[in-house]
């Protein structure tokens, strides 16, 4: 009898030790539930088979897809949270709360992002890639990930991945057409709080005049800006469609808006967790982005029908735009963070056009 409780125990022991050693080699058992606090700038997309609500460029996009992937793919063990239409706040608070922690993740803009660290300026400059396939290659690749480490180290934040909004920043007036950066002269323009930005609007002739994005409709209706700069998607969400006379698509800058996570918060996950959220970024910036581009060609119908100017440059316009803009701000942002960053992002650019475009 005490032989074979021993032998019972025996088998119970090795039994325990199996289940032990495989909960080793498959942590992800051991992982705990996880939520995931995210915000967007924008009201939720609403797409279905049976209805849309037309908001093809929101940010929210991002956050909505992010959340369906993470949570089927961890069987709900990591719940994810959305705060949507800027609950956040504007670029800027939205980017702090995610440095600081208050917020896991971030699915805002990202032109604010070179307020916190200038070096991201080198990729901001008019005119630095010859397409956004090429803008992609260069983002999402080695020279990006160089980028993603700074903007970690300085910031405590890490770019998931980069993708654009809208995808291209317009001029867009109230009073005047505007075919060339001559015709700028004197128009006071809503920026975004960018250096940039701000550089860019006045090298083109224009006023800088930084709003935030909630007070832009208020500032066209009363006079305090005659136009603004921004992606085409974004003009009916704050129905600055019902205001407007001309857009020029001068494209003269990508609207980066990428998926964020706070360093510290990441570090702390599993790598099997590290990779389902990263592996949902991706998918979902490849969402974001394939909509916008969607949404731009039903955008321009739509504002021709409102009786919108949209003016597409020819293409000795065009080449005034990059004149006045692309030379310039390369040269004014190598003076704020140095040659080597702008020319390593310039030659980066030019090497992936070549490989793309090579015959």
């Amino acid at each position: 009898m005490f032989s074979y409780r021993r032998s019972i125990l025996k088998i119970m022991v090795i039994a325990t030790i199996i289940i032990i050693l495989g909960l080793i080699k498959n942590p992800a058992v051991f992982s705990k539930e996880i939520t995931i606090k995210i915000g967007s700038y924008d009201t939720p997309l609403e797409l279905t088979l049976e209805k849309t609500n037309g908001e093809f460029a929101s940010t929210n996009i991002k956050c909505q897809v992010f959340k369906r992937i993470v949570e089927d793919t961890s069987r709900g063990r990591i719940k994810v949270k959305i705060y949507p239409a800027g609950q956040l706040g504007g670029d800027r608070e939205a980017m702090e709360m995610t440095k600081k922690g208050s917020f896991e993740m971030s699915g805002y803009p990202g032109v604010s992002l070179s307020g916190f660290v200038p070096e991201v300026m080198a990729v901001q400059i008019p005119y630095m890639f010859k397409d956004i396939n090429v803008a992609n290659k260069v983002m999402n690749g080695p020279h990006g990930r160089e980028l993603d480490e700074v903007i970690v180290k300085k910031m405590g934040v890490r770019v998931l991945q980069w993708g654009f909004e809208g995808p291209y920043y317009e001029f867009m007036t109230v009073n005047k057409p505007i075919h060339v950066p001559s015709d700028l002269k004197g128009m006071k323009i809503r920026v975004q709080e960018s250096p940039n930005m701000v550089q860019a609007c006045k090298l083109a002739g224009g006023a800088p005049t930084p709003i935030t994005w909630p007070e832009v409709y208020t500032s066209l209706q009363q006079g305090v800006v005659d136009g603004l700069t921004t992606c085409l998607p974004y003009v009916r969400m704050i129905k600055a469609d019902e205001l407007l006379k001309y857009i020029t698509v001068a494209s003269y800058t990508l609207g980066w808006s990428n998926m964020y996570i706070n360093e510290k918060f990441y570090q702390s996950l599993s790598p099997e967790d590290k990779y389902l959220i990263k592996n949902a970024a991706q998918q979902a910036m490849i969402t974001f982005n394939g909509l916008t581009l969607w949404g731009e060609g039903l955008w321009v119908d739509y504002f021709r029908k409102k009786g919108i100017e949209v003016y597409f440059p020819t293409v000795s316009e065009k080449e005034e735009w990059v004149k006045a803009l692309k030379p310039p701000m390369i040269k004014w942002t190598k003076e704020q963070i140095g040659s080597e960053l702008v020319e390593k992002y310039l030659k980066a650019s030019e090497e992936v056009a070549r490989k793309l475009y090579s015959d």
